[in-house]
Protein backbone atom coordinates (compact mmCIF):
# COMPACT_ATOMS: atom_id res chain seq x y z
CA UNK A 1 0.00 0.00 0.00
CA UNK A 2 1.68 2.40 -1.59
CA UNK A 3 2.07 6.18 0.58
CA UNK A 4 1.26 4.52 3.67
CA UNK A 5 4.20 4.32 6.16
CA UNK A 6 2.24 4.87 9.28
CA UNK A 7 -0.94 3.71 8.42
CA UNK A 8 0.86 -0.08 7.72
CA UNK A 9 2.44 0.25 10.86
CA UNK A 10 -1.05 1.42 12.71
CA UNK A 11 -2.40 -1.82 10.61
CA UNK A 12 0.12 -4.26 11.69
CA UNK A 13 -0.38 -3.44 15.23
CA UNK A 14 -4.16 -3.78 14.55
CA UNK A 15 -3.05 -7.82 13.61
CA UNK A 16 -3.70 -7.14 9.98
CA UNK A 17 -1.32 -8.91 7.90
CA UNK A 18 -2.85 -8.90 4.21
CA UNK A 19 -4.56 -5.64 2.70
CA UNK A 20 -7.30 -7.98 1.46
CA UNK A 21 -8.60 -8.59 5.41
CA UNK A 22 -8.55 -4.48 5.71
CA UNK A 23 -12.60 -3.19 5.88
CA UNK A 24 -13.16 -0.81 3.66
CA UNK A 25 -13.79 1.78 6.18
CA UNK A 26 -10.69 1.76 7.88
CA UNK A 27 -8.86 3.17 4.72
CA UNK A 28 -10.17 7.05 4.36
CA UNK A 29 -7.79 7.61 0.90
CA UNK A 30 -9.41 7.03 -2.31
CA UNK A 31 -6.23 5.58 -3.48
CA UNK A 32 -5.38 3.35 -0.36
CA UNK A 33 -8.87 2.14 -1.32
CA UNK A 34 -8.53 1.14 -4.96
CA UNK A 35 -5.36 -0.36 -4.34
CA UNK A 36 -7.45 -2.69 -1.83
CA UNK A 37 -9.81 -3.12 -4.15
CA UNK A 38 -7.70 -4.39 -7.09
CA UNK A 39 -5.94 -6.30 -3.89
CA UNK A 40 -9.21 -7.70 -3.97
CA UNK A 41 -10.18 -8.71 -7.08
CA UNK A 42 -6.52 -9.27 -8.97
CA UNK A 43 -7.74 -6.92 -11.49
CA UNK A 44 -7.15 -3.43 -12.43
CA UNK A 45 -8.60 -0.22 -10.79
CA UNK A 46 -9.94 2.41 -13.09
CA UNK A 47 -11.93 5.52 -12.48
CA UNK A 48 -13.72 6.18 -15.84
CA UNK A 49 -12.81 10.13 -14.75
CA UNK A 50 -9.37 9.89 -15.97
CA UNK A 51 -10.79 8.68 -19.98
CA UNK A 52 -13.23 11.76 -19.48
CA UNK A 53 -10.59 14.51 -18.42
CA UNK A 54 -8.02 13.17 -21.94
CA UNK A 55 -11.21 13.00 -23.97
CA UNK A 56 -11.35 16.69 -23.18
CA UNK A 57 -7.65 17.35 -24.74
CA UNK A 58 -7.85 18.81 -28.05
CA UNK A 59 -5.82 17.62 -31.52
CA UNK A 60 -3.27 17.58 -32.39
CA UNK A 61 -1.41 15.60 -29.58
CA UNK A 62 1.98 15.47 -29.11
CA UNK A 63 3.46 12.26 -26.65
CA UNK A 64 6.83 13.44 -25.43
CA UNK A 65 10.07 12.37 -23.78
CA UNK A 66 13.36 13.33 -22.93
CA UNK A 67 16.98 11.77 -22.28
CA UNK A 68 19.51 13.16 -20.53
CA UNK A 69 23.03 12.92 -19.63
CA UNK A 70 25.69 14.29 -16.95
CA UNK A 71 29.06 14.20 -16.66
CA UNK A 72 31.84 13.63 -14.09
CA UNK A 73 34.29 15.41 -16.05
CA UNK A 74 32.27 18.16 -18.14
CA UNK A 75 33.01 18.08 -22.11
CA UNK A 76 31.05 20.94 -23.23
CA UNK A 77 31.43 24.89 -21.90
CA UNK A 78 28.71 25.93 -19.47
CA UNK A 79 28.09 22.65 -17.81
CA UNK A 80 29.27 21.45 -14.51
CA UNK A 81 30.18 17.74 -12.56
CA UNK A 82 26.98 16.02 -12.87
CA UNK A 83 24.72 18.72 -11.65
CA UNK A 84 23.98 19.85 -15.44
CA UNK A 85 21.71 17.44 -17.55
CA UNK A 86 22.46 17.83 -20.53
CA UNK A 87 19.33 17.18 -22.83
CA UNK A 88 20.52 14.67 -25.85
CA UNK A 89 17.70 13.06 -26.99
CA UNK A 90 13.81 13.45 -27.82
CA UNK A 91 10.83 11.66 -29.27
CA UNK A 92 7.67 12.77 -30.17
CA UNK A 93 4.78 10.96 -31.37
CA UNK A 94 2.23 13.21 -33.15
CA UNK A 95 -1.49 12.56 -33.14
CA UNK A 96 -2.96 15.06 -35.69
CA UNK A 97 -6.65 13.03 -35.07
CA UNK A 98 -7.85 10.63 -33.22
CA UNK A 99 -5.42 7.15 -34.73
CA UNK A 100 -3.44 9.29 -37.23
CA UNK A 101 -0.43 9.20 -36.01
CA UNK A 102 3.33 9.75 -36.80
CA UNK A 103 6.78 9.52 -34.89
CA UNK A 104 9.33 12.33 -34.86
CA UNK A 105 12.84 11.86 -32.96
CA UNK A 106 16.37 13.40 -32.39
CA UNK A 107 18.86 12.34 -31.23
CA UNK A 108 22.57 13.96 -30.96
CA UNK A 109 25.54 11.59 -32.86
CA UNK A 110 28.41 13.84 -32.78
CA UNK A 111 31.14 15.51 -30.09
CA UNK A 112 29.07 18.92 -29.91
CA UNK A 113 26.95 20.26 -27.51
CA UNK A 114 23.50 18.74 -28.59
CA UNK A 115 21.45 21.72 -26.62
CA UNK A 116 20.68 24.18 -29.21
CA UNK A 117 19.69 21.76 -31.92
CA UNK A 118 17.75 19.66 -29.47
CA UNK A 119 16.06 22.98 -28.32
CA UNK A 120 15.34 23.72 -32.18
CA UNK A 121 14.19 20.18 -33.21
CA UNK A 122 12.03 20.09 -30.07
CA UNK A 123 10.38 23.52 -31.21
CA UNK A 124 9.58 22.46 -34.36
CA UNK A 125 8.47 19.33 -33.29
CA UNK A 126 5.61 20.45 -30.73
CA UNK A 127 4.14 23.26 -32.71
CA UNK A 128 2.64 25.78 -31.19
CA UNK A 129 -0.94 24.52 -30.35
CA UNK A 130 -2.37 21.17 -28.85
CA UNK A 131 -1.49 19.47 -25.53
CA UNK A 132 2.12 17.79 -24.73
CA UNK A 133 1.62 14.38 -22.87
CA UNK A 134 4.33 13.64 -20.54
CA UNK A 135 4.80 11.24 -17.76
CA UNK A 136 6.64 12.94 -14.75
CA UNK A 137 6.23 16.49 -16.42
CA UNK A 138 8.42 18.39 -13.60
CA UNK A 139 11.48 16.66 -15.64
CA UNK A 140 10.75 17.91 -18.95
CA UNK A 141 9.47 21.22 -17.65
CA UNK A 142 13.45 21.77 -15.93
CA UNK A 143 15.01 21.15 -18.89
CA UNK A 144 12.75 23.09 -21.23
CA UNK A 145 13.08 26.69 -18.56
CA UNK A 146 16.86 25.80 -18.17
CA UNK A 147 17.24 25.56 -22.31
CA UNK A 148 15.19 28.93 -22.51
CA UNK A 149 17.15 30.42 -19.97
CA UNK A 150 20.52 29.40 -21.59
CA UNK A 151 19.32 30.37 -24.93
CA UNK A 152 17.12 33.61 -24.60
CA UNK A 153 16.28 33.94 -28.09
CA UNK A 154 14.42 30.67 -27.85
CA UNK A 155 12.52 31.27 -24.34
CA UNK A 156 9.81 33.38 -26.55
CA UNK A 157 8.53 29.72 -28.26
CA UNK A 158 9.95 27.53 -25.48
CA UNK A 159 7.67 29.19 -22.23
CA UNK A 160 4.16 28.67 -24.37
CA UNK A 161 5.32 25.08 -24.80
CA UNK A 162 5.76 24.72 -21.38
CA UNK A 163 2.41 25.81 -20.62
CA UNK A 164 0.79 22.83 -22.56
CA UNK A 165 2.40 20.02 -21.10
CA UNK A 166 -0.07 17.58 -19.49
CA UNK A 167 1.33 15.41 -16.74
CA UNK A 168 -0.01 11.63 -16.96
CA UNK A 169 2.14 10.68 -14.03
CA UNK A 170 -0.03 12.32 -11.67
CA UNK A 171 -3.67 11.60 -13.67
CA UNK A 172 -2.49 8.03 -13.44
CA UNK A 173 -1.74 8.08 -9.68
CA UNK A 174 -5.46 9.45 -8.88
CA UNK A 175 -7.50 7.12 -10.93
CA UNK A 176 -5.52 3.95 -12.16
CA UNK A 177 -3.92 1.05 -10.27
CA UNK A 178 -3.50 -2.96 -10.83
CA UNK A 179 -2.51 -4.90 -8.70
CA UNK A 180 0.78 -5.84 -10.84
CA UNK A 181 2.18 -2.55 -10.37
CA UNK A 182 3.11 -3.21 -6.90
CA UNK A 183 2.62 0.00 -4.76
CA UNK A 184 4.61 2.20 -8.24
CA UNK A 185 3.68 4.63 -10.68
CA UNK A 186 6.32 4.51 -12.79
CA UNK A 187 5.56 3.94 -16.54
CA UNK A 188 7.53 0.42 -16.80
CA UNK A 189 5.06 -0.45 -13.44
CA UNK A 190 2.36 0.50 -15.44
CA UNK A 191 2.73 -0.55 -19.20
CA UNK A 192 2.82 -4.09 -18.90
CA UNK A 193 -0.56 -3.43 -17.02
CA UNK A 194 -1.65 -2.30 -19.94
CA UNK A 195 -0.18 -3.13 -23.14
CA UNK A 196 2.17 -5.75 -22.18
CA UNK A 197 3.48 -6.46 -25.86
CA UNK A 198 5.35 -3.16 -25.52
CA UNK A 199 7.27 -4.25 -22.74
CA UNK A 200 11.13 -3.03 -22.38
CA UNK A 201 12.84 -6.76 -22.22
CA UNK A 202 13.29 -7.01 -26.33
CA UNK A 203 15.52 -3.58 -26.18
CA UNK A 204 19.17 -3.44 -25.90
CA UNK A 205 18.54 0.03 -24.18
CA UNK A 206 15.71 -0.37 -21.51
CA UNK A 207 15.73 2.36 -18.94
CA UNK A 208 17.02 5.88 -18.44
CA UNK A 209 20.41 4.30 -17.25
CA UNK A 210 21.12 2.46 -19.66
CA UNK A 211 20.19 5.02 -22.15
CA UNK A 212 22.95 7.59 -20.40
CA UNK A 213 25.38 5.08 -20.75
CA UNK A 214 24.93 4.00 -24.11
CA UNK A 215 24.91 8.02 -25.32
CA UNK A 216 28.60 8.15 -23.75
CA UNK A 217 29.57 5.06 -25.22
CA UNK A 218 28.26 6.19 -28.96
CA UNK A 219 30.05 9.49 -28.75
CA UNK A 220 33.30 8.78 -27.20
CA UNK A 221 36.01 8.59 -29.97
CA UNK A 222 37.49 5.36 -29.90
CA UNK A 223 33.90 3.99 -30.07
CA UNK A 224 33.81 1.84 -33.57
CA UNK A 225 31.34 3.29 -36.51
CA UNK A 226 29.39 -0.35 -36.22
CA UNK A 227 29.23 0.13 -32.85
CA UNK A 228 28.22 3.66 -32.74
CA UNK A 229 25.58 2.76 -35.38
CA UNK A 230 24.11 -0.40 -33.21
CA UNK A 231 23.89 2.22 -30.37
CA UNK A 232 22.33 4.95 -32.18
CA UNK A 233 19.67 2.42 -33.43
CA UNK A 234 18.82 0.99 -29.51
CA UNK A 235 18.50 4.45 -28.36
CA UNK A 236 15.96 6.15 -31.28
CA UNK A 237 13.99 2.20 -29.90
CA UNK A 238 13.89 3.09 -26.27
CA UNK A 239 13.04 6.44 -26.65
CA UNK A 240 10.10 5.85 -29.00
CA UNK A 241 9.10 3.00 -26.57
CA UNK A 242 8.70 5.41 -24.06
CA UNK A 243 6.45 7.49 -25.98
CA UNK A 244 4.54 4.84 -27.81
CA UNK A 245 3.68 3.77 -24.19
CA UNK A 246 2.06 6.92 -23.82
CA UNK A 247 -0.03 6.93 -26.44
CA UNK A 248 -1.43 3.56 -25.49
CA UNK A 249 -2.05 4.59 -22.13
CA UNK A 250 -4.00 7.76 -23.18
CA UNK A 251 -6.23 5.24 -25.74
CA UNK A 252 -6.76 2.86 -22.65
CA UNK A 253 -8.02 5.68 -20.63
CA UNK A 254 -10.16 7.18 -22.85
CA UNK A 255 -11.80 3.30 -23.93
CA UNK A 256 -12.97 3.73 -20.30
CA UNK A 257 -14.76 7.34 -20.47
CA UNK A 258 -17.79 5.98 -21.78
CA UNK A 259 -19.52 4.84 -18.52
CA UNK A 260 -18.21 7.75 -16.71
CA UNK A 261 -20.61 8.62 -13.67
CA UNK A 262 -18.32 11.04 -11.71
CA UNK A 263 -18.11 14.96 -11.96
CA UNK A 264 -15.62 16.39 -14.22
CA UNK A 265 -12.62 17.27 -12.31
CA UNK A 266 -9.00 18.88 -12.97
CA UNK A 267 -6.56 17.29 -14.30
CA UNK A 268 -4.51 16.77 -11.32
CA UNK A 269 -0.67 17.96 -11.13
CA UNK A 270 2.49 17.60 -8.66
Amino acid sequence: MPRARALATELRLEGYTDLRQIPAERLSRPLHRRVRQAALTGSAELDPAAGKLLSAQAYPRRYLDFETVSFAVPIWADTRPYATQIPFQWSCHVEAAPGAVMHRAYLADGPHDPRRRFAETLLDAVGETGPIFVYNGAFERRIMRELAEYFPDLAPRLHPAIGRIVDLLPLARVHYYHPEMHGSWSLKAVLPTIAPELAYEDLEVADGGMAQEAFREMIHTETQVERRAALHHALLAYCERDTMALVHLVRHFEANSLVMNKSVIRIPDE
